[in-house]
């Protein structure tokens, strides 16, 4: 309305007529906007006006003039403008928190918290907003101080509006300001000693270093007292500091603790307990605790472990011998890292998403060098399954922070191998890499020594690759050209990164074949770890139902083993898993088939101790899961091809049936009822069978391997240099002529 007017009276009726048709419109508005409202205006509607308004404000300043065209619409906002000021400093200043949190302290609430009704509230904001602009055009009809001395009259209206309305008071205003500068300095200086001693830690390389350093800043954080608890093979060994500042005694305190990453075994950590002095405001305390706990977290125990045993590794190579007396070095000396933890060694992964026989493996080799560092190309466990890792920390590669790679990692294979190759374990001695993609990859070099445990050679890649396109219908569309492409980019690279390693495990005689046929290298074969302890023999009687348990994808053929039992109702089947092949169990299965999803391995355990016999219809490298039925002492029936038939002999453990076929695997049954008639297995030969693959036995067969190749690289170096210094300065002379006179080599 202002505006208009005003543009009116300067003759622009075409912009005046854009003022007047918003004024319209809102009036339109208002008139079913009343309290109690039936339409209410949203953001767009309220951004919409707030641009036509400003938009508006530019066109008219040029003509009718810049006081009249941005002053006079300014004073009709007055209100909402002071209003949404005050707001941002009373929720910042005042509550502390951010300035776009909701909360009841505008005006309008203001007044009716004070008594006045809706509509009472809404006219003493008009009129103050009218009486604005009425003392601005006042003030306009006059010039130069006059005009200054008009507008003035406008501060004491709108303050006192807001003081009335109670949004306003000026001693809780200043005392925010005065607490909000005391707080950011003590802030910044709280900063400052936090960055200070961050490149303190950063130059330390034992425990009594990381102790005192940690003193020292507990003190300049105003701590009044901090006690650190460390647990080393079920004792607990106490170290206490406290503050001798007489200015702390009578200040109020606040106490944490805050679990420490230490080196010892999974499920014990170290503790620090602190006292806070609150010498300003509980948050300013908060804060310097935050400080002290990313400190130690930055800074763990296991950091400085490793940088100690770093530093004690360069001094024994330069021939100096500490003679640290100091108590708290037994501490460090007491983090064990194990038979090998005088090398740097990296255990490298594939990926970790799930919990199954690969990351087993991973999980007795951490126990054979808890010192290792991990790497893979992803990480993304669940914190529920990453109990093996005791807190390890794993370095990821690129592909970690792709899109959807949490999802959909297996879009990503053609970057795996370029991915694999970007993990930098040049500082390390010993490599151990756990491979059934592209772990094998890492590069080493000619110091290194660098073992893989060969899961399989990819087998979608390679023997497997005709079946994996037929199962995933992938034929010769563009589809499959791209899938063929890749995969023989794979396998070529596959046979090349196979050359850079120097030893190779398998887990199986069947897989060391595969390795044999496809990198023509010889592997020794280490059978994976079992968990014979956990699965136990059962002393009750069996119960009648038959078991398949396992990940449901093509390979391991599911479906085929419930469309078997369909044709056999009488025989009962329960079915433990889940995966991408579960819907077509699920519409597979008839009344005699229990499906039960997922479970822990509790319930795993539980059913596999009262089947009759597993059902095992997958061509395995190796095959985890019938050994855990042979050690609860349950017989299995599988097919009778690959790592299976190395574990289970036929016969004395189970039967075998001879294709991935409904009829066959029906025979096979049969075949294993007429057995039981005859007398049955006996449980405690078939446990005795699995004691074979337990985790001691493999856990030993690694440290034997292993220490027995790093002492013949250590021999053979040393060799290397005896030798060269016992050459002649002008020996490459000399074998340079032998090898030119020798008549064969002309």
């Amino acid at each position: 309305a202002v505006l208009g007017i005003f543009l009116l009276a300067s003759g622009h009726i075409l912009h005046a007529g854009i003022a007047l048709s918003l004024m319209a419109s809102l009036i339109g508005f208002l008139v079913y906007n009343r309290h109690p409202a039936k339409i209410f205006m949203g953001d767009c509607g309220s951004m919409l006006i707030g641009f036509a308004i400003a938009s508006l404000m530019i066109l008219s300043n040029p003509l009718v003039g810049s006081m009249r065209a941005i002053l006079l619409p300014s004073l009709a906002l007055s209100i909402p403008i002071v209003d949404g000021t005050l707001t941002f400093f009373r929720r910042h200043y005042l509550q502390r928190r951010s300035i776009f949190s909701a909360e009841r302290g505008h005006i309008h609430h203001r007044l009716l918290d004070r008594g006045f009704h809706h509509h009472q509230a809404v006219w003493i904001i008009y009129l103050v907003s009218f009486g604005a602009v009425g003392v601005g055009v006042v003030s306009l009809a006059f010039e130069g101080i006059a005009t200054l001395a008009g507008l003035s009259l406008l501060v004491p209206l709108i303050w006192g509006t807001f003081r009335f309305a109670g949004s306003v008071r000026t001693d809780h205003m200043l005392q925010a300001l005065r607490v909000k500068r005391e707080i950011d300095k003590a802030s910044k200086r709280n900063r400052a000693s936090f960055e200070s001693f961050q490149l303190e830690f950063d130059k330390v390389t034992s425990f009594s270093e990381w102790w005192h350093c940690l003193c020292r800043a507990a003190e300049a954080l105003d701590c009044k007292r901090i006690e650190l608890s460390i647990q080393m093979r079920g004792q607990s060994r106490k170290m206490t500091w406290e503050n001798a500042s007489e200015n702390l005694i009578s200040a109020e305190q606040i106490q944490a603790t805050i679990p420490i990453k230490d080196s010892q075994q999974f499920g014990e950590s170290s503790k620090l307990s602190l006292c806070i002095a609150v010498t300003q405001s509980l948050e300013h305390a908060g804060q310097r605790l935050s400080l002290i706990s990313r400190l130690t977290s930055e800074n763990s125990l296991c950091t400085i472990r490793k940088r100690e045993q770093r530093f004690a590794s360069k001094n024994s190579q330069k021939g100096i011998v500490s003679n640290d007396d100091n108590p708290l070095s037994e501490i460090s000396r007491g983090m064990e890292a194990g038979k090998f933890g005088d090398r740097k060694v990296a255990i490298v992964h594939d990926f970790f998403y799930t919990y199954c026989g690969a990351e087993r493996v991973v999980e007795q080799l951490i126990n054979v060098f808890p010192h290792a560092d991990l790497f893979a190309l992803f990480d993304f466990l669940p914190e529920s399954e990453r109990g093996f890792l005791k807190g390890k920390h794993v370095t990821t590669s690129f592909i970690q922070k792709l899109p959807f790679a949490s999802r959909k990692h297996r879009a990503y294979l053609p970057l795996m191998p370029f991915a694999i190759e970007q993990l930098d374990v040049s500082k390390y001695d010993l490599v151990i890499s756990s491979s059934y993609l592209a772990a094998k990859g890492v590069i080493t070099g000619p110091d290194q020594l660098h073992v893989c445990y060969c899961h399989s050679p990819v087998r979608y890649a390679w023997d497997l690759q005709h079946q994996y396109l037929r199962e995933s219908n992938l034929g010769f569309g563009l589809k499959g050209l791209i899938a063929r492409s890749i995969l023989h980019y794979l396998r070529s690279w596959d046979v090349r990164s196979s050359l850079s390693v120097d030893h190779y495990l398998a887990n199986s005689q069947f897989v060391a074949k595969r390795i044999k046929k496809l990198y023509r290298r010889n592997a020794v074969v280490v059978n994976p770890p079992v968990d014979t302890e956990s699965f136990s023999l059962n002393p009750e009687k069996r119960e009648d139902f038959y078991l398949v348990a396992g990940r449901m994808v093509p390979y391991k053929k599911t479906a085929m083993i419930v469309r078997a039992f369909s044709q056999m109702p009488d025989r009962k089947l329960v079915v433990i898993g889940d995966g991408p092949d579960m819907e077509k169990v699920r519409a597979s299965a008839g009344d005699n088939v229990t499906l039960l999803g997922f479970q822990d391995g509790d319930v795993l355990i539980d059913h596999m101790r009262r089947a009759k016999a597993l059902l095992f219809a997958a061509e395995e490298d190796f095959g985890i899961i019938p050994v855990e039925a042979l050690s609860c002492g349950t017989p299995v029936i599988a097919y009778g091809k690959g790592g299976v038939t190395e574990t289970v002999i036929n016969g004395l453990h189970g039967v075998f049936f001879e294709e991935q076929s409904e009829s066959s695997l029906i025979e096979g049954i049969e075949l294993f009822e007429s057995k039981l008639e005859f007398g049955g297995y006996s449980p405690t030969e078939l446990h005795s069978r699995s004691l074979q693959f337990s985790s001691e036995k493999f856990t030993q067969r690694i440290e034997s391997l292993i220490g027995r190749w790093l002492k013949a690289k250590d021999e053979s170096e040393s060799l290397t240099k005896k030798v060269r210094s016992e050459e002649p300065q002008n020996s490459d002379l000399q074998l340079e002529t032998e090898i030119v006179s020798h008549p064969t080599i002309k």
